[in-house]
């Protein structure tokens, strides 16, 4: 017996609701009676783009968007929307569109609002390429709602009328010119704010120190924004989470305790050296102590240049490395295995697009690189103590069957006495190296090699 037949329709709404848009359309294909019920979700999004492709005929594709939406606004029959999220580019052609989905959203007393005018043709990963014109303006009955979170894209707004929103504990800000006094203003004027979001920001004079009194930011996250000066400052007494990528600037924390997750990426930086890398060892001393960290590329390659490096070991648990398995990435790995004592978690997210040449690797002065890295992960090389003492759980990412993700887990085999589960997941792409069929059949020899935990799980998706 089906047990969704016995539920009452509300429970159905709610089930969808908890569902991402697309998925709870989806559901309309169970049976007769879920036909209609994703109609009534109280998660709505309204995204352009699964309508307008860009290389097709955009005008026609958005009309039949437009219509949808129309539609869907006069038709909806619940008292409450919970969610709402308009993604629509060149808003400014069409206004009513984005002025009738807001009034449908505040009077439908929406606790998370979502406007997204961004163009889908615009570079996200051009820096000196952000900066694009923001030609809608934030209408005024948004800021006396009280929402509990806020995603504005490419969307002007009055940061003075943000005192009105009491509530709000989250704020997403993209493409937007966003100046330190404005950044300023946005946090003495929201008390309750909890997390932070910018991405591709621009003319950002430097971050600041923020005194706002007992300011309760928990969660930061600057992405690919653009700073006039590379001086990264900012205080923030109850900040647990620290989420960074672009430029590497200097860095200096003003913080109470140590950060639960910290992820740095400076995939934007293209040169190394000596002076880089203290610069990198001293960040890392800056948002030390933390639990989990997360690091690039770029990290992996330059942090062992330098003589200064890593001040006192670190305490995390948890290491998530995104790597391409590339050479010149083997002594950074090293390097962090040595610095993590207590790591019990360690995680490959091996990604073969990502950047990986740095300087070219006869230039390359690590303090080990005596030794060649084809042989970086003899049984006989250094051993580390948090990989025979700590830790228990590896997971790689994104496996290709390279020599070196090969050379590695040979290494993790023999060494790690405490490994209680090993996870490959298999790259889905095909490469110069072979194809996802090729690398699951290398993933399942590792279940025959000689291992020091003889019931370690390994489990090969």
């Amino acid at each position: 017996m089906d047990r969704f037949l016995v539920l009452p329709e509300s429970h159905l709404v709610a089930i969808v609701s908890f569902l991402p848009f697309k998925e709870a359309a989806r559901t309309s294909v169970l049976s007769k009676r879920w036909r209609h019920v994703w109609r009534l979700s109280k998660n709505i999004e309204f995204d352009e783009r699964c309508f307008a492709k860009v290389d097709a005929d955009r005008e026609v594709q958005r009309q039949v968007f437009i219509d949808f939406v129309r539609q869907w606004v006069q038709n909806y029959q619940e008292p409450t929307v919970d969610r709402l999220s308009l993604k629509f580019s060149q808003p400014q052609n069409n206004p009513r569109v984005v002025e009738n989905c807001i009034a449908f959203a505040l009077a439908g007393h929406v606790k998370h609002l979502a406007l997204d005018f961004s163009d889908p043709t615009w570079a996200v990963h051009d820096l000196d390429d952000i900066a694009h014109p923001t030609q809608f303006d934030l209408p005024l009955s948004v800021y006396n709602h009280p929402l509990e979170s806020l995603t504005l894209s490419s969307c002007n707004f009055n940061v003075s009328e943000f005192k009105n929103f009491g509530m709000l504990k989250e704020i997403s800000l993209c493409w937007v010119e966003m100046k330190e006094s404005t950044t300023k203003a946005l946090l003495a004027n929201c008390g309750c704010l909890e997390s932070l979001s910018l991405r591709h920001c621009w003319d950002m004079d430097n971050f600041f120190c923020v005194r706002v009194g007992e300011l309760k930011l928990k969660t930061l996250v600057v992405y690919k924004c653009r700073f006039i000066c590379s001086y990264f400052e900012f205080e923030a007494p109850n900040l647990r989470c620290l989420r960074y990528s672009g430029t590497l600037p200097k860095f200096c924390l003003l913080r109470n305790g140590g950060l639960d997750e910290v992820d740095l990426d400076f995939g934007h930086e293209t040169h190394g050296n000596e002076a880089v890398s203290d610069l990198l060892g001293q960040l890392v001393d800056e948002v030390n102590p933390m639990r989990a960290l997360t690091v690039c590329t770029f990290m992996l390659q330059v942090l062992p240049m330098g003589e200064e490096g890593i001040g006192s070991p670190l305490g995390i648990t948890q290491l998530t490395l995104k790597t391409t398995m590339h050479d010149h990435e083997q002594h950074g790995i090293q390097y962090f295995l040595k610095n993590c004592p207590q790591l019990e978690t360690l995680k490959f997210e091996i990604d073969s697009h990502a950047r990986t040449r740095i300087i070219n690797y006869t230039e390359y002065e690590a303090p080990c690189a005596e030794v060649k890295p084809e042989h970086m992960w003899d049984e006989n090389t250094i051993t580390f103590s948090c990989v025979t003492q700590t830790l228990r759980e590896v997971e790689m990412k994104g496996f290709r069957a390279s020599p070196n993700e090969i050379g590695f887990m040979c290494y993790l085999l023999y060494h790690g006495r405490l490994m209680e589960k090993l996870t490959i997941i298999v790259s889905s792409q095909a490469s110069g190296r072979g194809n996802p069929q090729l690398y699951r059949m290398v993933a399942e020899k590792t279940r025959d090699l000689p291992r020091t935990v003889p019931n370690l799980q390994i489990i090969i998706i």
